[in-house]
């Protein structure tokens, strides 16, 4: 189709530029060094339209330096011989490949996609944006088409967290002033223990938080590599495990490690993230709330009292769970005592009971990680300290004859599925126990 060659010049205070505009019979496109900004030909003497169509090539083009020229993102698919289209959306412009005019809901403000021919991405905007919505919106949007150029095919389900969280982050690596990305993170701190997979709509770009702690614990590279691990496992694995493998490989960790230490820092964000200040407070759970912990997911559970407690602990380095108020830490395993006071415990597991004393109510933290069980039909005579991190009825312990004792809130309560022996004991007046509490820890030994 031959198009007409005019150039179009425009100045204001947003910006100062020259750019081609070509028209055919259904589409004005206005044309930067990598863009097309096209809408219908309706609008071509609309000044609204022509000046909002410059300023997306403006700032795509200010894009473009940053997260290619800048941080070294792949270009877009075919983007050496090819522009990126740009499509006001709802202005009717015309998509050749598709035969529609596109069009976006009030409540999108840009997707991205490829024409089905090549592979070549295009993006579609709300043009009702406020000017720092729409920087972000394009920095999100143009990150997708990197995306695009590192993989092919079917975006696995369980990837599209990682693929909208990295987007979202580089709205900010772009424009870091202008922080929009702090709206979604409600979504995360009042939610923080379900799946980090999860893909309802919101949660995926609240999983923004997770990629500032990746960005700033470990760099842009290990995203990078997070992209060429998805095209060569042909998108057989998800990000979740291709991540674990980077972190592996290359950084000495793991994503129990990491997720862990994650746990730490969105626990006392002002302490930890570069912005952690405008971060909302992490929910935290009573030790009896049943939400489960999803992959990748956390719990801050209100699991310390004042005085001495029975609890178990999230499988980490002891040093490193930055326990509020804690005096001292006691541990008992193969009938050793080891105390934090003397240094003594290094290593600590969901599966073993530790005494902790606080000298005010406290929390701790848990991952999905920390699926601490103890095998019952294993223990011998001696007194055993367990942890588990969830609840367990008496009837999890009726395939061997034994005496458990829990000292919680200040008293001692006690379970034993022999008969005689728990007649003695309530006659000294101790209570029975019900249940064992989730994240807290008991003495059990055989008899």
């Amino acid at each position: 189709m031959k198009l007409l060659i005019i150039l179009f010049v425009i100045a204001s205070n947003l910006f100062s530029a020259v750019y081609e505009k070509s028209v055919d019979t259904k589409n004005v496109y206005y044309v930067s060094e990598h863009f097309r900004a096209i809408f219908g030909i309706t609008y071509e003497n609309d000044n609204v339209t022509v000046s909002l169509a410059n300023t997306y090539l403006e700032i795509a083009e200010a894009t473009w330096s940053k997260e290619i020229d800048e941080l070294g993102f792949k270009m877009p698919k075919n983007t050496n011989i090819k522009k990126i289209d740009m499509y006001l959306g709802n202005r009717l412009a015309y998509n050749y490949e598709t035969n529609i005019n596109e069009t976006i809901g009030i409540n999108y403000a840009g997707w991205a996609a490829e024409y089905p021919s090549d592979n070549t991405p295009f993006f579609v905007l709300n043009p009702n944006l406020e000017e720092d919505i729409l920087k972000v919106t394009i920095a999100h949007e143009f990150f997708h088409t990197i995306q695009y150029s590192y993989f092919f095919g079917n975006i696995l389900n369980e990837n599209i967290w990682w693929l909208e969280a990295t987007a979202t982050l580089m709205e900010d690596e772009v424009y870091d002033s202008i922080d929009d990305y702090i709206n979604y993170m409600n979504n995360f701190f009042n939610a923080s223990h379900k799946s980090f997979e999860l893909y309802d709509g919101s949660h995926e770009y609240a999983m923004v938080i997770f990629t500032k702690y990746i960005k700033e614990k470990y760099g842009l590279e290990i995203i990078k590599n997070s992209l060429i691990q998805m095209n060569e496992t042909a998108q057989s694995i998800s990000c979740f495990e291709i991540l674990d493998s980077l972190l592996i490989k290359d950084y000495n960790s793991s994503m129990q490690i990491s997720v862990n230490e994650f746990a730490k820092w969105v626990a006392n964000s002002s302490a930890y993230f570069e912005e952690g200040d405008l971060y909302p407070p992490l929910k935290h759970f009573d030790a009896n709330e049943t939400a489960v912990i999803g992959k990748g997911g956390i719990k801050v559970v209100d699991n310390l009292k004042s005085g001495w407690n029975m609890v178990t602990l999230s499988h980490a380095d002891f040093n490193s769970l930055d326990i509020n108020h804690i005096e001292s830490a006691w541990s008992y395993k193969d009938g050793v005592w080891s105390n934090s006071i003397a240094g003594q415990i290094s290593s600590v597991e969901s599966s073993q009971g530790y005494w902790i004393k606080t000298s005010a109510a406290s929390s701790l933290y848990y991952t999905y990680f920390d699926n601490g069980e103890n095998e019952i039909s294993t223990l011998n005579d001696q007194w055993n300290l367990f942890g588990t991190t969830k609840e367990l009825s008496m009837n999890y312990f009726d395939s061997q004859n034994i005496i458990l004792w829990q000292y919680n809130n200040g008293v001692w309560l006690l379970y034993t599925n022999d008969s005689t022996l728990l007649e003695k004991v309530q006659k000294l007046g101790y209570n029975t126990l019900v249940t064992i509490p989730a994240y807290s820890s008991y003495w059990i030994k055989r008899i």
